[in-house]
């Protein structure tokens, strides 16, 4: 069987059994959904990537508990939540202790690229800042199945089941997302 073809729970085993290359082929095949998932959890390019490696070292400490009869994508993606969950309860600490406001900036979300009205561009540039700011600031329960279902295509049922909730409950969460980011974006217009 060629490396390509192998499931995540055999590539997982080879990588107990000691084989590294097959953990490398694990991360290649998740790092760039993590990346975009975290980038969106978390509102920064850097930081999201830094998430990102952080989740691997942990994912590679505690493999023996990976389950193989699940995505490693899905395994992954709970250890990278955390890990911004982590992120921003620190940052809520400093930003507390220095009493300055932590910067929440990052690069943008695809904008468009339309050179030919600049104003236009720019508006949507700000609208789209305004928009991950306001994701950003979401409480996780809100942000995380927002995250999975708008923009990493998981249906309700299949973010229910990797948050351990009912369809009803991430159906409502969302709602209530949706509902708190138009009340932050008609706000700050």
């Amino acid at each position: 069987m060629r490396d390509a073809d192998a499931s995540d729970g055999d590539l997982a085993a080879r990588a107990l059994a000691g084989e590294d290359r097959a953990f490398t082929l694990l991360m290649r095949r998740t790092k760039e959904p993590l990346y975009r998932f975290a980038r969106r959890h978390i509102g920064d390019e850097d930081l999201a990537y830094d998430m990102v490696q952080q989740a691997f070292v942990a994912a590679w400490r505690s493999l023996r508990k990976y389950d193989p009869a699940y995505p490693f994508e899905t395994w992954m993606r709970t250890i990278v939540r955390n890990k911004c969950r982590d992120e921003q309860r620190k940052a809520r600490v400093r930003r507390w202790i220095s009493l300055s406001p932590v910067s929440s900036s990052g690069a943008e979300w695809d904008a468009p690229q339309d050179t030919a009205d600049p104003e236009r561009v720019t508006v949507d540039r700000d609208q789209l800042k305004r928009a991950k700011t306001a994701i950003s600031a979401l409480p996780d329960g809100l942000k995380t199945p927002l995250i999975l279902t708008a923009f990493e295509g998981l249906t309700m049922a299949e973010a229910a089941k990797e948050l351990g909730l009912t369809e009803k409950a991430v159906e409502n969460r969302l709602y209530r997302a949706r509902k708190r980011l138009t009340a932050a974006l008609i706000r700050r217009n």
